[in-house]
């Protein structure tokens, strides 16, 4: 049904109403009139004589039944209009009440069509009412993709401090942001530091794996240039810091001359005997390793010396007020302590499983053993003693490794 049908037969059924109240209101009108004629007959027989007032009587008699059926008449009308109000919802429209709520869907007169409905009012069925929208997706996706550029920033951190890996050091370049950040801060990543670890282990394999059997290289020139290459994706970092911390650790003096050899440029005597004999015993288990189990050890033994980096900067304090160790020590919380202490497990339990389990757990208590021992004669730990603890766990990794194979 169309509006307009529907509005010729709204006010069909409010002339009809109009109508019988009308009638109803005629009809009463009637009644009360008749009412008062006989009320004024009865006043005038009193006064006539005894014969007239029989005569009338009889007259009265006789005109009382006509009466009683218009009544009845009349309340069976009544009765009929009252069943039909509360069947129907028939109400006598009346002018002082103005218009009344239509059905769902249609105004209730042209007057209030263009209003603004109601609370109360029920609306139009095309009529779409806002409700409260749930968080967009693009704001979902836009959280979601700063969580990765800020991961991905702590893994590129990771990466340039630790190797010489041609990460972009910037992670906009990567996620095409122009995005500028007005406050940088310090990012070492080191919850990565393990993953850093596994990379160079993974490129040092392809010297034992691709490069030596297609080239039918001898053990003794793989070894030494596995152990040339370990230090050039690292950028000697690791063994200048053991060079350093083996000249601070064996000389003489108090804390602050220790530091203070530490912190010069130049190598002393026993800066390059430490570095000479971590470089041997390299060399040494390197040859004395067949292919497949040189691969294992470099999988399992470079995460798990970049995670002893972690945990001792975690659990040692710092020698120097300033300096790049007070820095990184900084940035390491528990969560990212438990990532790398759980990244490198990962990668040594798939790489050695039980025997990888077993050199991760000694390998761990050897940086906590040598750090303390760092810590009492330096009275706390440098960026330097950080590299040196991570070139001494490498090599006490390694020699449990050849004893156990």
């Amino acid at each position: 049904m169309s509006d307009q049908q529907f509005e010729s037969y709204q006010h069909h059924e409010q002339d009809i109403s109009e109508e019988k109240t009308e009638k109803w209101r005629y009809d009463e009108q009637n009644m009360a009139e008749e009412y008062a004629e006989e009320q004024q007959e009865e006043e005038k027989t009193e006064k006539r004589p005894y014969v007239k007032k029989s005569i009338n009587e009889e007259q009265q008699h006789e005109e009382q039944p006509e009466t009683a059926n218009e009544q009845s008449r009349l309340a069976s009308y009544f009765n009929f209009i009252r069943q039909l109000r509360s069947q129907f919802g028939l109400l006598p429209m009346e002018k002082s009440r103005g218009p009344q709520p239509s059905r769902v869907g249609f105004p209730a007169s042209p007057e209030i069509a263009d209003a603004e409905p109601s609370p109360n009012e029920v609306l139009h069925p095309l009529h779409r009412p806002e409700f409260p929208r749930a968080p967009r997706y693009s704001a979902i996706l836009g959280e979601n993709r700063q969580n990765v550029k800020n991961q991905y920033k702590e893994f590129v951190a990771a990466a340039s401090f630790l190797s010489i890996l041609p990460f972009p050091r910037n992670a906009q370049s990567f996620f095409d942001s122009e995005e500028v950040e007005t406050q940088p801060q310090l990012a070492i990543g080191s919850a990565y530091f393990p993953l850093v670890g596994l990379l160079i282990a993974l490129v040092a394999c392809l010297l034992p794996v691709f490069i030596g059997p297609s080239l039918h290289l001898p053990s003794l020139v793989l070894a030494a240039l596995l152990t040339v290459a370990l230090v050039c994706l690292t950028g000697g970092l690791h063994l200048d810091g053991l060079m350093d911390t083996s000249d601070g650790l064996f000389s003489g003096g108090r804390h602050e001359r220790k530091l203070e050899i530490m912190r010069d440029s130049h190598v002393g005597v026993f800066g390059v005997l430490g570095g000479i004999c971590i470089l041997l015993l390299k060399f040494a288990i390197f040859a004395s390793l067949d292919p497949h189990h040189l691969t294992l050890a470099l999988l399992i033994v470079l995460p798990l010396a970049r995670w002893t980096m972690v945990l001792a900067i975690y659990l040692f304090p710092s020698a120097r007020l300033t300096g790049l160790g007070v820095a990184a020590r900084q940035t390491i919380t528990l969560p990212r302590l438990l990532i790398a202490a759980i990244i490198s497990l990962l990668i040594a339990l798939v790489a050695g499983q039980l025997i990888g389990f077993a050199v991760w757990m000694g390998g761990t208590l050897v940086a906590i053993i040598v750090g303390t021992w760092i810590a009492y004669v330096l009275g706390g730990l440098t960026g330097d003693a950080y590299g040196a603890l991570a070139e001494t766990t490498e090599v006490v990794c390694l020699l449990m490794l050849v004893a156990t194979w």
